[in-house]
């Protein structure tokens, strides 16, 4: 919210120092290039800085640093001073936000957990747009009554209670890239991570199509930054403050699709629900082209936010359940760069084509445009909706068994399947060791059939049979593993990997009373003192697992 409102006050003032200094559509387009420029091109890399550092303290520092920045546009626009070294601190502000919004998105699944997600999503959205409602208006309303300089000050202001808040939320803790090591070691490991974001963005059904849905939605939004601020000025003779009451008109649709966003983003038949948010968007720009009516042109837009708020909503839940948990930080990474991409050549097509075909036919193209994309994604959509469903008739039996253990007691339906979806059914001889004694620990273990032995320091502690499982120590207290665990007869087994196992923890709000009570047992059998796991689940849940 805080954000939104800085945002959107900060945008109208710059519009509005432009139009005071006579900078024409041209002027606009620069002005939204070094805006959308930096995340572009660097929302990608910063995906993978999401996945590697502590997030809450990433996103103070960039909070604080942007605050200073702004408050050097703002000396710099009371000085005078030219567009060049104006936009030069606009261009470090958004080379800061580039890992921002990915470092968000990304721990709100921690956050809200697998059962509030869509609505917590749906909050999310309707809350950004709300704000790309008042953020402009009192954009508006300052400019208006003071300059453009209180506009970027007011933003300043939001960087610094922004972070403020941020640092209050203690979720969104990640893990810390380990110290010590050379650079060549933390280079290669970070193009490995790039390299694996682009390999779950290609190989996951349904990323790409919806990649290149949002790519289309995000043009459309960069063409409308230059587009509102020409029919504001030149169709509607609202002057300097006109862009505020339009984009505060997209924002407004956000507010009377609100009872409608939770429910929607719910729905069976989520690609029914985006192709509809699609089309909902197209039709009302192509449409402003024919209206020289300010209340016709903000009823359009009204309903352009509602379709937007609901496509923001939807997309973003897909692109949350449809990859890995501990690779959300660079999807989002690279959706980021589709998505700024997106507004970037927009914002400078769009001048490009008033100049050629005039304004009017300029907004029924990039209306047809949307559209177009929207029939053309349509067959997608649709086949990635109809082997969802699929999966889950697949699924189903599995979800039976491991919500019958209690392992997994209170678990939802959706932390159940995506469980399910992550594991591999293992048939394991008599006399194998599945896992040993002093071995880093990766996965949890479930008993599907069979029975086993456990040892420890040479003596049987334990054994083990159908619908027990194992594992679970090492994960939770980031151990190596306290035992080794052979097979007794053929043995069947479902390896869960672990980041999805504490993932499924953390949805629970921490570990079931069944867990704990036999990690107890286990840790006196096995001569380890303590009685529970060292480390919240919670906190092994944000940090993820590598191994070790």
């Amino acid at each position: 919210m805080v954000s939104g409102l800085g945002d959107g006050v900060f945008w109208v003032a710059l519009i509005g120092l432009l139009l005071d200094r006579g900078v024409g559509a041209r002027g606009f387009a620069l002005a939204a290039l070094v805006r959308l420029g930096p995340r572009a091109l660097l929302s990608a890399p910063a995906g993978v800085l999401v996945d590697r550092v502590d997030r809450r303290v990433l996103l103070v520092g960039l909070d604080l640093a942007r605050a200073l920045l702004m408050v050097g546009v703002a000396l710099s626009a009371s000085a005078g001073v030219g567009l060049p070294l104006l936009f030069g601190g606009v261009l470090g502000c958004y080379t800061l936000a580039a890992p921002y919004r990915p470092a968000l998105t990304a721990a709100l699944p921690v956050v809200a957990g697998e059962r509030d997600l869509a609505s917590a999503n749906a909050i999310v959205g309707t809350v950004r747009q709300l704000m790309t409602f008042i953020g402009p208006v009192v954009g508006a309303i300052v400019v208006h009554w003071s300059s453009p300089t209180a506009g970027f000050l007011v933003n300043a202001g939001s960087f610094a209670l922004a972070a403020l808040l941020i640092g209050r939320v203690r979720e969104l803790e990640g893990p810390r890239v380990a110290t010590g090591r050379c650079l060549a070691s933390h280079r290669a490991e970070w193009m490995r991570d790039a390299a694996g974001g682009w390999r779950e963005m290609v190989r996951t059904r349904g990323l790409t199509v919806i990649a290149v849905v949002v790519f289309a939605m995000y043009a459309a939004r960069g063409a409308e930054l230059v587009l509102y601020a020409l029919v504001a000025g030149e169709r509607l003779g609202l002057g300097s403050t006109g862009i505020g009451v339009l984009t505060g008109a997209v924002g407004l649709g956000a507010v009377v699709a609100l009872p409608a966003v939770q429910r929607l983003a719910a729905a069976d038949r989520p690609d029914l629900v985006l192709l509809a948010a699609v089309a909902t968007s197209a039709l009302p720009i192509a449409l402003l082209g024919f209206t020289r009516s300010p209340v016709a042109a903000c009823a359009a837009l009204v309903v352009v936010g509602a379709g937007v708020v609901v496509f923001e909503v939807v997309s973003v839940l897909l692109l949350q359940r449809l990859a890995r948990r501990s690779a959300l930080g660079r999807v989002f990474g690279l959706v980021g760069t589709v998505s700024n991409a997106g507004k970037l050549i927009g914002a400078v097509v769009a001048p490009v084509l008033v100049d050629a075909i005039d304004l009017p036919r300029t907004l029924m193209a990039v209306g047809g445009v949307i559209g177009l994309v929207g029939v053309a994604a349509a067959p997608g959509l649709i086949s990635l909706a109809t082997s969802t469903r699929q999966d889950r008739l697949r699924l189903r039996p599995i979800v039976e068994v491991l919500g019958s253990l209690r392992l997994f007691d209170g678990a939802s339906g959706l932390v159940l399947e995506r469980l399910a979806g992550s594991l591999v059914t293992e048939r394991v001889e008599a006399g194998r060791v599945v896992m040993a004694e002093g071995d880093p620990a990766d996965d949890l273990f479930v008993v599907l059939e069979g029975d086993l032995d456990v040892t420890a320091e040479g003596r049987q502690v334990n054994d083990l049979h159908a619908n027990d499982w194992f594992g679970e120590i090492g994960l939770l207290n980031r151990w190596r593993r306290t035992a080794t665990v052979t097979t007794a007869t053929p043995t069947v087994l479902w390896r869960i990997p672990g980041n999805e196992f504490l993932a499924a923890l953390q949805d629970l709000s921490g570990a079931p009373e069944a867990l704990l009570d036999v990690m107890a047992d286990r840790l006196a059998n096995t001569g380890h003192i303590e009685p529970r796991p060292t480390v919240t689940v919670e906190k092994a849940a944000r940090r993820g697992f590598r191994g070790g």
